[in-house]
């Protein structure tokens, strides 16, 4: 994907719950560069990896999700299997706190959301609510100023340590 906006639902009708299903399959943004992809239903194993621009919001994913990922913003609503960031230089990735212990810990680290970061998450699931009526989406937003606790962004490990060294040098210069 290098642009546009793609939006996944299920079929009107179906009786299964869209936010416990897979529907798109392995390798879902494998090396995008661009745009936007709003999956109502979980994603496969490998989604977003090599992902370098695009930003995507899926209400689940299975193995190695955001491997390598270089750049762009992926929100997870729901459950994920493991390797979760793994060789993840760039980019941010929300994930419920209670995933997080799938998060390949040799790559990325865990961190509350700040101030933007909450405004970035909501504003995601608003577009995500109002392009698929993701019930798990309305759902969190109903109390967001409670509801964004449950979540965390993942970033890469050298992040936080560029972030760290800024803020020292800004601290310094005071």
């Amino acid at each position: 994907m290098s642009g546009g906006t793609a939006v996944i639902n299920p079929p009107k009708g179906v009786t299964f719950d869209p936010t416990e299903n897979a529907i798109i399959g392995n390798c879902a943004l494998y090396g995008a560069t661009g745009g936007r992809l709003f999956v109502h239903g979980f994603a496969g194993d490998r989604f977003a990896v090599r992902n370098s621009g695009a930003v995507a919001v899926a209400e689940g994913a299975g193995l190695h999700a955001c491997e390598y990922m270089t750049n762009g913003v992926v929100a997870i609503l729901g459950a994920v299997s493991k390797n979760i960031g793994a060789g993840m230089t760039g980019g941010t990735l929300y994930l419920r706190e209670d995933q997080a212990h799938q998060i390949n810990t040799d790559y990325v680290v865990s961190a509350p959301l700040d101030k933007a970061s909450k405004l970035e998450l909501e504003a995601l699931l608003k577009e995500h609510l109002s392009k698929t009526g993701s019930n798990k989406a309305a759902a969190y937003l109903k109390n967001w100023d409670k509801n964004c606790s449950q979540f965390v962004r993942i970033v890469p490990k050298g992040f936080i340590k560029f972030q760290e060294s800024e803020e020292n040098k800004e601290e310094a210069a005071v």
